[in-house]
């Protein structure tokens, strides 16, 4: 059981093993061939060609026909955050006012502006999720989750909610008033 390996970048690989190696072809003597990330399997050679800077990807290792397409980023509410590389994808980030959110990652939504009645804001609407808001009352969040550990509750007193957290920002001396 002899292993074939091909010049400067090959290595044998069993099934049940995960290649650590940052080069081209891996190929071992159960016949199979896999691409290291940056690279796909030529077919017409049977060997792994490179992916394209800024123009395709792959992030694993693999045997896929082509390398993965580059995301685009859209214009306007999406400027590119990070261009794509041979072994990874375009990234696009929300301008500020908009968020891109789990439930549709794809494109960027404008951010609330304020709270609902009865409700109070905990987070700002950030590149990565919407404004957070918290009942004033009971302090749970508005969708029913309750507020992250050291978040505190709400102060019927106050009215607002009782952390110090950084990320609820300053809370300005009219709205205490």
């Amino acid at each position: 059981e002899g292993v074939r390996v091909k010049p400067a970048s090959a290595m044998s690989v069993r099934k049940d093993e995960i290649p650590q190696q940052s080069s081209a072809p891996l190929e071992g003597s159960l016949q199979q061939k896999l691409c290291l990330p940056e690279f796909y399997m030529e077919e017409a050679h049977g060997g792994c060609a490179p992916c394209t800077d800024g123009t395709d990807y792959t992030n694993h290792s693999n045997t896929l026909p082509s390398c993965l397409p580059c995301m685009t980023c859209k214009s306007g509410p999406e400027p590119k955050k990070i261009s794509c590389t041979p072994t990874k994808d375009t990234e696009c980030q929300c301008k500020p006012g908009t968020f891109r959110g789990e439930d549709a990652p794809e494109f960027c939504q404008k951010c609330s502006t304020r709270c609902p009645d009865g409700k109070v804001m905990v987070t700002h609407c950030n590149p990565w999720s919407n404004m957070k808001c918290v009942d004033q009352e009971s302090g749970t969040l508005a969708h029913g989750e309750a507020p992250p550990w050291g978040m505190g509750g709400v102060s019927r007193g106050t009215q607002f909610p009782l952390a110090s957290h950084q990320s609820l920002g300053a809370i300005s001396r009219a709205q205490m008033c």
